[in-house]
């Protein structure tokens, strides 16, 4: 009996913790890395320890079921309570999508619609003016939900007032710019709330009550709070004087009534929030009605809206009705999907939602005076701790499994294609295999590699340049990187931060077919699929940097290396130059190299190991003695500024002997100012071509050919 009732228990406790409120929660371990939590908690305890919060609740979560949720630190220093799961937190601007939600609901019941114009339910937007007097066209629903209206930001009223005089006062005010010409943030979402009033016939916050928390079980949000919940809201800081990390602001009484402000005045736990964008989610993905019920007006609420005009409150975004959506990921957002919407509140809360990996992230603390919110370093922490801990979804085509001596390699395959990715050590290429036949040349020392043991320097290696002027960097070259299984055939290698090069790498690999020719065409064909190799540089320091991709890569010797002259002429005498002794030689003359048709063939190891050369070709080819060739198509600029040595496009190098060739495409300099990005993407090929017998010459005609079918169908077909 006694055994009955210890198992019964057990089986009681995940809920007992749950309700709690005080122990993290896990689901889905196979998407996950096993260092998520201790991530997320490291950060945490970090910013804690600096004083930059007093402490937080996080939580990620899927469309159905969280992942993690997880409170650190102290809601209020002064008492020493401890923040908890069901602490309450005022989530200011993150009222705004919910806002949002409401007026779709209408637009879902066939009441509004995002087009009409505001004047249509509220007359006092009938007349409006721009600041120099001039009328200005009809603000619509749609203006004011993306914050292009040109609405004042504030009323300018304060003290007890309805949401209808506080609406009526903004339409008093001057446009602050033509509707529709720029993006400034506003009040517009106050706007939408008052129209949610006029339509639905009931007061703001009671149709946010009944037609969005309570069907989502949201017991927590509201706009005044009850003595109960009052004494679980975390307190806010702001930066402290005097030696004192932090110090408590005073805030208005969170029980007493006041205008429900449709643009900033929600009070919600993390639990409540995730139920909210879960919903968003599972009706984006086309799956629930629990929002506005219909799913085409979500994904239109969520579709970038403002088109060229440049938004806040990070570079790159856009704006949906009401939400912010990232189009051009970079800075806090860079390992964000495109695509990814949410919003933040003032007092430092964050809500986003990545689409692409069907992920919700919920950053709540309380805080003033740090800054931009959005673009914080908390928020840049938490989103590097859970996205370099998603694994994404294997599947036989892309799946993680020991490689040589390495236990978390990433297999991709693709028909007769196979490539292999080493995140355990440099975040590289460790095998291409097409057909049994592996492009990469790999040393003895990494064939028998073990956690523990020196890195090698063989196979795929990508990498940054300038040479000689960047600073040495073995956590980039060498370091553990974070994978992400991304599609079918498809995986992302992330790497640290940098301290020395101010840089995060990132690098997608991506296997796709080969363009097919035409039935009847006998030009040669690449045998296998395509290997996509993109690397982006993110500046991640608080100061300009520049560099250069480098392509780097290790394939057998023995073989003749084929390279485009293209169509501007070299700067240098013998069209390369050599790294010798004395340093970079341009006139250097050496027998294995020769010019012909307007190609450049290197027969053999040449007399310095080292070349370097200018073309713009975009491509080059190398025939191996197994009937084969490694081709590796790149972009060429010639209008951009190459920063490596001597302004070289491509480099090649004999090391060991001429045991193994390094062919190393190299991309343009790139100036990034601190949170811009900058990528580089060369495509990797195989196809059968016949190594020159004794006297005999490759067809250097048929090898273009081979080289331009290796593009993708797209390119291939103009």
């Amino acid at each position: 009996m006694l055994n009955s009732l210890l198992t019964g228990f057990r089986r009681l406790l995940p809920a007992v913790l749950l309700i709690a409120c005080s122990a993290p929660v896990f689901a889905q371990a196979e998407k996950w890395s096993g260092e998520l939590e201790s991530r997320v908690a490291a950060e945490m305890s970090r910013l804690i320890a600096a004083g930059q919060i007093s402490g937080a609740v996080t939580l990620v979560a899927d469309a159905d079921s969280l992942v993690l949720a997880t409170p650190h630190g102290q809601a209020d220093l002064a008492t020493g309570r401890a923040m908890a799961r069901d602490s309450i937190f005022r989530v200011a601007s993150m009222t705004k999508p919910v806002t949002a939600v409401a007026l779709m609901k209408l637009a879902a019941a066939g009441k509004v619609q995002p087009a009409d114009p505001v004047s249509k339910y509220l007359p006092a937007f009938g007349q409006l003016k721009l600041k120099d007097g001039t009328p200005a066209r009809a603000i619509t629903i749609a203006d004011v939900l993306t914050h292009t209206a040109g609405l004042a930001g504030s009323s300018g009223l304060n003290g007890d007032r309805t949401l209808a005089q506080e609406v009526d006062a903004l339409a008093a005010q001057p446009l602050q710019a033509a509707p529709g010409s720029r993006w400034q943030y506003s009040s517009g979402l106050t706007v939408a709330g008052r129209i949610v009033e006029v339509v639905s016939g009931m007061p703001f916050e009671k149709f946010v009550q009944q037609q969005i928390c309570q069907p989502l079980g949201m017991q927590d949000t509201a706009f005044v709070l009850t003595a109960e919940q009052a004494g679980r809201l975390a307190v806010t800081y702001r930066p402290g004087r005097e030696g004192v990390l932090l110090q408590a602001v005073e805030i208005p009484d969170p029980t007493q009534f006041r205008m429900p402000n449709p643009s900033g005045g929600l009070y919600s736990t993390a639990d409540d929030m995730a139920k909210f964008f879960q919903a968003v989610l599972r009706e984006q993905q086309g799956r629930g009605t629990q929002v506005t019920g219909g799913s085409a007006l979500v994904r239109q609420m969520l579709q970038p809206q403002t088109g060229d005009l440049v938004t806040g409150f990070t570079p790159g975004n856009a704006w949906g009705l009401g939400w912010c959506v990232v189009q051009q990921p970079q800075g806090v957002t860079r390992l964000l999907s495109t695509g990814t919407f949410g919003h933040g509140g003032a007092w430092g809360t964050q809500a986003w939602v990545d689409p692409v990996r069907g992920l919700v992230l919920l950053l709540m603390i309380q805080r003033t005076e740090f800054g931009n919110s959005d673009a914080a370093e908390v928020r840049d922490a938490f989103n590097e701790a859970v996205i370099t801990s998603y694994l994404g979804n294997p599947q036989e085509t892309a799946r993680v499994a020991p490689f040589l001596g390495y236990q978390n390699a990433v297999h991709l395959q693709l028909g007769n294609t196979r490539a292999v990715l080493c995140p355990e050590a440099g975040g590289r290429v460790i095998s291409f295999d097409v057909a049994g036949h592996d492009m990469m040349f790999v040393d003895e020392r990494e064939r028998n590699w073990r956690p523990g043991n020196p890195p090698s320097a063989s196979a795929g290696r990508f990498d940054i340049g300038p040479e000689l002027v960047i600073p040495k960097h073995p956590a980039l070259w060498s370091g553990a990187w974070t994978c992400e299984l991304t599609g079918p055939t498809s995986a992302r290698l992330v790497s640290v931060r940098d301290e020395s090069t101010g840089v995060q790498l990132l690098r997608d690999f991506r296997l796709r077919p080969a363009a097919r020719r035409a039935a009847g065409d006998a030009a040669p064909v690449i045998s296998g699929a395509v290997l996509e190799c993109r690397q982006v540089i993110m500046n991640v320091s608080d100061h300009v940097v520049e560099y250069c991709h480098w392509g780097r890569s290790f394939s057998p010797g023995g073989g003749i290396c084929v390279i485009p002259l293209g169509p501007r002429p070299s700067r240098f005498p013998a069209k390369y130059v050599m790294y010798e002794e004395q340093g970079i030689n341009p006139a250097a003359v050496d027998e294995q190299i020769r010019e012909r048709d307007g190609f450049l063939e290197i027969l053999a190891p040449p007399r310095r190991p080292k070349l370097g050369f200018d073309t713009y070709g975009g491509w080059l080819a190398y025939v191996q003695p197994s009937n084969r060739v490694f081709i590796k198509r790149f972009a060429a600029y010639p209008d951009r500024v190459y920063n490596e040595a001597a302004g070289l496009t491509l480099s090649v190098w004999y090391p060991q002997q001429g045991g193994m060739i390094e062919l190393e495409p190299i991309g343009p300099r790139e100036r990034l100012e601190p949170g811009q990005t900058a990528a580089f993407t060369e495509e990797w090929s195989v196809g059968e071509f016949p190594y020159p017998a004794a006297g005999q010459q490759i067809d250097l005609s048929r090898l273009q050919q081979l080289a331009e079918s290796a593009a993708p169908a797209e390119e291939a077909g103009r």
